[in-house]
């Protein structure tokens, strides 16, 4: 057995739920909202959409999720991501919004944050188990997605209230439920995705077999949190495991820092991000959200 995390961070959306059940309302409400912005028939852009899906699909390596022009995530793995270049495209198509900062306000901004609120709320089999057995350990939530709306989603879980009429429940242990503890350890809004070229603590970039573009891994947002909470516990890089579903965004900085990570997969899952974790000393490929603990070594 390994020895024993002093830390474990975990994503949430995919990690601990199931992102194609949740995000598929997602993905027609941005799709419903590019037909509004391309003033396009709803149906034409959702032909498009599927074309666009196949192609992606059939060349996974050279597409990607573009923020400030480069591709810091993969565009396979889940319904959010996959839906952002495909969004890009289709305005592409039209030529509307060709501006980029103004695409990225509307793309990554409001459409994500309005139809974030159209998902379901579907959880990985075991998550609940899991989470309750690690009530006693030093373990955070950190995640792209809003705090509360993430929140909610562990109030449900726990069997607690979720807010109403986005009001926040009651304090943690008073409505939140069985996982009442965890719910105040969301680190939201945690912008995986943005990277500085002025961190320099790190190197600017790591290369994965069959992958041709670099995993960019300057990441200085995602850092400050993690290191924050790392400093807050009193340990080392060594002593920390980070859990996800997206190598990119979630594990590939805590990898280079010298963290161990776990990639929860699915059947969407790149096949160079399986083969890099499946050979590397400090990483897994976790088919379950109930071996966590146990490559967590407790």
């Amino acid at each position: 057995m390994p020895t024993a995390a002093r830390l474990l961070v975990l994503d949430f959306d995919g990690t601990m739920t199931d992102a194609e059940v949740e995000g598929a309302p997602y993905r027609q409400g941005v799709l419903e909202d590019v037909a509004l912005l391309a003033r396009a028939d709803l149906s034409d852009v959702l032909a498009w959409a599927q074309e666009l899906e196949a192609e992606i699909a059939n060349d996974p390596q050279r597409h990607g999720w573009t923020f400030k022009g480069r591709i810091v995530a993969p565009a396979t793995v889940d319904p959010y991501l996959r839906v952002m270049p495909v969004a890009r495209k289709i305005l592409d198509r039209v030529g509307r919004f060709r501006d980029e900062e103004d695409r990225a306000a509307v793309l990554e901004g409001l459409l994500y944050k309005y139809n974030y609120r159209k998902t379901v709320i579907a959880f990985r089999e075991g998550a609940l188990e899991v989470l309750t057995s690690l009530a006693d350990r030093a373990v955070y939530v950190v995640t792209n997605s809003h705090r509360e709306a993430v929140q909610d989603k562990l109030r449900v879980l726990g069997g607690g209230r979720a807010r109403e009429g986005g009001a926040a429940a009651s304090g943690s242990g008073d409505g939140d439920g069985a996982l009442g503890w965890l719910v105040e350890r969301v680190h939201g809004s945690a912008r995986k995705f943005e990277i500085d070229e002025e961190f320099t603590a790190i190197p600017s970039a790591m290369s994965l077999p069959g992958l041709p573009r670099p995993v960019l891994l300057r990441r200085a947002a995602y850092f400050d949190v993690l290191d924050r909470l790392r400093r807050q516990v009193g340990c080392g890089w060594e002593d920390v495991v980070v859990c996800g579903d997206i190598f990119e965004l979630d594990l590939a900085l805590p990898q280079a820092l010298g963290a161990r990570v776990g990639l929860l997969a699915n059947p969407f899952t790149p096949p160079w991000e399986l083969a890099h974790l499946r050979d590397h000393p400090r990483g897994a490929v976790l088919d379950s959200v109930r071996a966590i603990p146990g490559f967590c070594g407790f």
